[in-house]
């Protein structure tokens, strides 16, 4: 399954800054869950974002979003009252349902001294995400505040493998 073309409509030089944390977050991410003793894997890869292997299989996908710090600044909490992801994202992943390439797809918006996270897997954003207008784009957002959206990057995993066995109905 190709990737979706990338449309960058982000102030000069943000491309390349969520490019170099998008390569970083595995390394912290892997480092929690080994702590854990987790023995699932955040790769980057070219197709989505991150796959997450166990065994060497990959058992989801996650597309990330690298919130700048005028958005969410260190040391603080995430202000605005949604999480939203791209409609173009939307768009595109829409038409497999929450699936990409039949393993379940997961949104993420990582803080950008990766410290913290929001997520949601894909089915939940298609079903309650609202079309949110920002600056000139348009974004689909979930509250921040409700009860499906995972919030914590030391409950990722958990949140991630419960949405696998219970949404997808698959065993991870």
């Amino acid at each position: 399954m190709k990737r979706r073309k990338s449309i960058n409509n982000f102030q000069v030089g943000r491309a390349g800054w969520e490019k170099e944390q998008k390569s970083k977050f595995p390394d912290v991410i892997n480092k929690m869950l080994n702590e854990k003793g987790y023995d699932i894997e955040f790769q980057e890869t070219e197709e989505t974002d991150y796959e997450v292997k166990k065994d060497d299989q990959v058992i989801a996908y996650f597309e990330a979003e690298f919130p700048l710090s005028g958005r969410w600044s260190s040391g603080e909490e995430f202000k605005y009252p949604t999480i939203r992801w791209p409609e173009r994202k939307y768009e595109h992943y829409k038409q497999w349902n929450g699936l990409y390439n039949g393993k379940p797809l997961f949104m993420i918006t990582i803080k950008g001294d990766l410290s913290d996270a929001f997520y949601v897997d894909a089915k939940t954003w298609f079903e309650k995400g609202k079309k949110e207008k920002a600056w000139d784009s348009i974004f689909y957002g979930i509250g921040k505040n409700d009860p499906e959206l995972g919030h914590g990057l030391e409950k990722l995993a958990n949140y991630m493998l419960d949405r696998i066995r219970k949404i997808y109905k698959v065993s991870a």
